[in-house]
């Protein structure tokens, strides 16, 4: 379709996956950032009340995409358009990969990774929910000594739902909630 359009992958399918291990059945709202070709955001209208995704994709082919009736799409940065607390679920799978510069939006993570999916995280936690959850996919070329500082910064706390075994990586669906007050 679109050469900056990236194409589901067996990292897409584990946060469809670790989606369907945290969602609500009709009820509440669900954001998918970076939403890509949509695959995940497919089937979801019928388990929750309000379906969205987000991406920086031309807007031709939004309007492709966009012929679903069971979600919405907004061509923004991330869920920088919204305000804060409105969705119940979170989702993204970020560019992850650990990169000196960021040459392939869709895979490039920054530094060690993470430089892009703390960004994603930040945008997440702002507009999820009090108690809502984040659901995220990371590699196992990712530090995570490093990802737990970064959430704990934030007041996260982080679970791995899933993990799948690639040939060339290992990758983990995590599930993120506010951390109790002490």
């Amino acid at each position: 379709m679109q050469r900056d359009l990236y194409s589901p992958r067996e990292d897409s399918a584990l946060l469809r996956d670790a989606i369907s291990l945290v969602e609500r059945v009709g009820e509440g709202a669900f954001l998918e950032i970076g939403c890509g070709s949509t695959i995940n955001l497919k089937g979801l209208g019928t388990r929750f009340g309000l379906v969205v995704g987000t991406d920086l994709l031309p807007l031709e082919v939004m309007k492709q995409l966009r012929n679903q009736r069971e979600f919405e799409l907004v061509r923004t940065d991330r869920a920088a358009c919204f305000r804060e607390g409105v969705f119940d679920l979170v989702a993204f799978n970020p560019p992850y990969l650990p990169s000196d510069a960021i040459r392939d939006r869709t895979v490039d993570g920054g530094r060690g990774g993470l430089e892009v999916p703390a960004m994603f995280l930040l945008d997440a936690r702002r507009v999820k929910k009090a108690n809502g959850k984040i659901v995220m996919i990371l590699s196992g070329e990712n530090s995570f000594d490093e990802f737990g500082s970064i959430c704990e910064k934030v007041r996260l706390k982080y679970t791995i739902l899933l993990e799948k075994d690639l040939f060339f990586e290992r990758l983990y669906a995590l599930q993120l909630e506010e951390k109790e007050r002490s």
